[in-house]
């Protein structure tokens, strides 16, 4: 028992100082393509001291539109406590931010250096969101640690580390010219097995979930090159490339698309796998005498319910996205053939289609590998205890 918690404990210990590795590396880290931002121009946090003007009305949609004068309290930046004026104007078609005293909000703040501090512009970007970020992410973690205790907060750690991996470590090396494809299969199975083993701990039904996602990334790159070419979708289709191609960045940019419907479906191949590895072992607990065949043929008795509810989720969290696109199609009557031809809609089908189909074979695979694991062996006897 000592030399178990011994191994936890270590693991925990060598994955937090590599998140602090991953960290200090993307905190570090430039993007030698990137556009420069001219000197004295700062994104700035600031206080809402005083609304002097407000021109503002509700338009016919609901929406507020018109101008605010604002006086704000700068809180960082070279002239951090200043009190500066600012104009705010509320278009209906974007992001619209209506400012009250006491408010935080994010200032557009520019000045020539060597220039008076009267001289300059400020305008209202948007609501500083990242305090109400950080409190909502914490009482997520406490609320899982209320409920699950310490496996609420495995999870929590395991979804830190995630986190910490794409934004820390997998962004800036592509943004320095890495191979997206090849990063983002490296690192979602360093995601894979750190997140199972934090979770699950070390187990046998870890290694099996391990085995069993790694094979749905398998099934998921075949998937997508296969429909990708069916139709005709590659990764230049994708909106936002566009503005990369802009901004001058160009290096693996065709390879984005399915790095981001390979992370996007991640979490949904995790929980298939641990759910059948989780199965198994425990139907092999229940019965000391189950055999391989019928340790799979259960698996996949109740993978079935499982694919089948994951499947619909899966589906219906990528056609969300495309939801108001849906709407504007059908307010506006434009002809089927028009909306069924749209490269959008072909890129959600390949999003949703890939990564269902990968999650609908990882389930079988990963029965497959559970009853050879858990199955009691011709001639041998059960051990009383699973490593």
């Amino acid at each position: 028992m000592t030399r178990k918690f011994g191994k936890n404990t270590v693991f925990f210990i060598v994955v937090t100082l590599a998140m602090v590795a991953m960290v200090w590396f993307g905190a570090n880290s430039t993007v030698h393509f990137a556009y420069s931002r001219p000197a004295g121009v700062f994104f700035l946090p600031a206080r809402v001291v005083e609304v002097v003007e407000d021109q503002t009305s509700f338009n016919a949609a609901g929406a507020r539109v018109g101008s605010q004068e604002l006086r704000m309290q700068l809180l960082s930046g070279p002239r951090r406590g200043d009190i500066v004026e600012a104009r705010n104007v509320l278009f209906p078609i974007e992001q619209a931010v209506f400012a009250r005293e006491g408010q935080r909000l994010l200032l557009y703040f520019e000045q020539l250096p060597g220039s008076p501090d009267s001289d300059y512009f400020a305008r209202v970007q948007s609501y500083d969101r990242s305090i109400a970020i950080y409190v909502v992410i914490l009482l997520f973690f406490g609320l899982l640690g209320a409920v699950f205790g310490k496996a609420g907060l495995r999870s929590a750690f395991s979804l830190i580390f995630t986190f910490v991996v794409i934004i820390f470590l997998l962004l800036p090396l592509i943004g320095n010219g890495g191979p997206p494809a090849l990063l983002t299969i490296f690192l979602s199975l360093v995601i894979i097995v750190v997140s199972l083993i934090a979770i699950m701990g070390f187990e046998k039904k870890t290694y099996v979930s391990i085995a069993g996602t790694a094979i749905g990334i398998v099934f998921y790159g075949i998937f997508y090159l296969m429909i990708s070419a069916a139709l005709r979708i590659t990764g230049f289709n994708v909106q936002e490339v566009d503005l990369l191609i802009v901004a001058g960045f160009y290096a693996g940019v065709s390879e984005f698309l399915f790095s981001a419907i390979l992370i996007a479906s991640l979490g949904a191949l995790m929980d298939v796998s641990v759910s059948l590895a989780s199965v198994t072992a425990e139907l092999s607990a229940t019965n000391q005498k189950a055999g391989f065949r019928e340790l799979f043929r259960s698996g996949m008795k109740i993978g079935r319910d499982i694919i089948g509810s994951s499947s619909n989720t899966l589906i219906l969290a990528f056609t969300g996205t495309f939801f108001i696109t849906l709407i504007i199609f059908r307010v506006n009557l434009f002809q089927y053939d028009v909306l069924i031809n749209r490269v959008d809609i072909g890129i959600e089908v390949l999003r949703a289609v890939s990564a269902t189909s990968a999650m609908v074979l990882c389930a079988p695979a990963t029965a497959l590998i559970g009853a050879h694991v858990f199955a009691v062996k011709p001639g041998k006897k059960r051990e009383k205890k699973r490593a």
